[in-house]
């Protein structure tokens, strides 16, 4: 009976039941075995556990994490408006990361195309996917608040069913303006290069909330619970500010106006919903097939022969260092798995400065010397440094690892020069505009440049430091010459270890000397003096890789 009643339903909107159903069946069968997330994930379709798997549990564990770490602390308000921005964040990423698998894809041209199906049929059965899927992520990040939420001190009965609907509506309208937007935009390139990059969205919010739940229970002052008993002004014209003040009206004093506002949100929603159908709709009848388009860039005549190129002829000495330099900036532009995995150890440095800056526990550790507020801008000098290692080892693996025979077989009088071509590409592309960055943020927050410059310029010696150290210790081979290696991201643990201990003793000694002259001065003379014996070891090490023997 419900069967018949849906199918007529569906018949009264122009919509064939039985091609929709076989359609969604179809769709879900194949969209979850071909996400984006298999590259923030290392798991890929044929595995045991899917992708879809470690995205459900990466979005349950940022719920739980997120709602333990306020529980208690914060009242309604707050614990709703925080739990609330990470699941709109979180679903709007996803949509985008999946849009042209889960939302509209052209390749569905080459199989439906001959086939008699109208658009309205292929727009719900794509909708009614999409929203199975989306689904899926909003229990994982709602189900958790709205329970725990239950339990705070100023919560009423009515908080769970009020929070489930602000986190739908929020959810629905971020799906919908998302949906919308991509639509208007179209195809582009650069899009799918940032599909890449907020495929990482979850696991870097798992990091900030983990390092930010460290700092909120060691801190004594309770900044962050001040904080959010009293927000900065631009909160108050955030969205899900609104929802949250919805959610403590409804959790604390009820009214029928409190009732209104839940029927228009959820009017508002169903409006939102039926555009964005009648929008995909739309453009599945102005879909074109998959076309690939070949962009033709001739080489100048001067520079046949040659990889020179911009920066890098004036930065490398010798072909082995144009060589090294020229893959490194190619592959990390082209290789967006590689790009990911080189990029992710720099999250710890950004959330060192970010938490600093959010709870005040940011200052100047040459005029500061309470620990609880010098030591994130110090862990973030030497984060930065920490972050090379990994990025080098990183750049040992590739997708075209079979075209490394080039390498091997090519004769190299400074097999060396390589690996240092890779460490100044890392040091230009990377390192040099994150110290950049961390001049400036720093400069501006402590209202003292030198302090700024100084704290940066010696994040940048350090990381040259750890770059030499890398090629000797880290690197088991060539440079993009093995296959991506699955779950070993971080690198050797032994020369991890033995890196950071030695990083982390240089930051206890700038912890107390870092007013001193005599500290800067001591720690440009140690790092000069140690690039001498790294640089013959990491020559000794390329030596035997180019030889082939360990």
């Amino acid at each position: 009976m419900r069967g018949a009643w849906l199918a007529a339903f569906l018949r009264a909107q122009g919509i064939d039941p039985r091609q929709m159903f076989a359609l969604v069946r179809a769709f879900l069968l194949s969209d979850l075995r071909g996400l984006h997330y298999t590259k923030a994930t290392g798991t890929q379709p044929n595995h045991v556990i899917s992708p879809l798997f470690f995205v459900v549990g990466q979005c349950l564990t940022l719920s739980a994490i997120a709602s333990l770490v306020l529980f208690m602390r914060v009242e309604v308000f707050f614990f709703s408006f925080v739990n609330l921005s990470l699941g709109v964040v979180v679903i709007a990423t996803t949509v985008l990361v999946e849009f042209q698998e889960v939302v509209l894809n052209p390749k569905d041209l080459e199989i439906l195309g001959p086939r008699p199906i109208n658009p309205r049929t292929y727009a719900a059965a794509r909708f009614a996917n999409l929203l199975l899927y989306v689904g899926i992520m909003f229990l994982a990040l709602t189900i958790q608040p709205a329970i725990v939420g239950a339990g705070l001190r100023d919560s009423g009965i009515y908080f769970a069913p009020a929070y489930v609907l602000a986190a739908f509506t929020g959810s629905a309208v971020a799906v919908c303006l998302v949906i919308l937007s991509l639509a208007a935009l179209g195809n582009s390139e650069t899009l799918e290069g940032w599909k890449t990059i907020l495929a990482w969205t979850q696991i870097v919010l798992i990091l900030v909330a983990g390092y930010g739940a460290q700092m909120v229970f060691r801190d004594k002052l309770s900044r962050f619970e001040i904080w959010g008993a009293f927000p900065p002004d631009w909160a108050a014209y955030v969205p899900t500010a609104w929802l949250a003040r919805f959610v403590e009206q409804a959790s604390v004093a009820p009214t029928y106006h409190t009732l209104t506002i839940a029927g228009l949100m959820l009017l508002f929603t169903a409006v939102c919903l039926a555009v964005t159908v009648a929008c995909v709709a739309h453009l599945y009848k102005s879909m074109q097939p998959l076309t690939v388009h070949v962009r033709h860039r001739p080489m100048k005549s001067g520079r046949l022969g040659g990889l020179a190129y911009g920066p890098g002829s004036r930065l490398t000495f010798g072909p082995e260092q144009r060589v090294g330099f020229w893959l490194c900036g190619r592959l990390l532009w082209r290789d967006g798995s590689l790009r990911m995995r080189s990029l992710l150890p720099f999250s710890m440095p950004l959330a060192a400065v970010g938490l600093g800056i959010f709870t005040s526990q940011f200052a100047n550790p040459m005029h500061e010397h309470d620990p609880a507020l010098v030591t994130l801008p110090i862990l973030a000098v030497y984060l930065i440094g920490l972050s090379v290692p990994h990025l080098i080892y990183n750049l040992t693996f590739n997708d075209d690892h079979e075209a490394a025979w080039i390498l091997r077989s090519t004769p190299m009088q400074q097999p060396v020069g390589l690996g240092l071509g890779v460490c100044k590409a890392v040091m230009f592309w990377l390192i040099t505009p994150t110290c950049v960055a961390f001049a400036a943020v720093s400069s501006w927050y402590w209202n003292d440049p030198l302090a700024g410059i100084l704290h940066a310029s010696l994040a940048w010696l350090l990381a040259w430091v750890m770059a030499l150290a890398a090629l000797w210790l880290a690197i088991p081979d060539l440079p993009f010459s093995r296959p991506p290696d699955r779950g070993g991201s971080t690198g050797p643990v032994l020369a991890s270890l033995l890196l950071s201990c030695f990083a982390f003793q240089w930051g206890g000694l700038h912890y107390f000397f870092a007013a001193s002259i005599w500290f800067w001065i001591a720690s440009v003379a140690v790092a000069l003096l140690l690039m001498i014996p790294l640089s013959k070891k990491a020559d000794a090490r390329f030596r035997k890789l180019a030889g082939g023997t360990l």
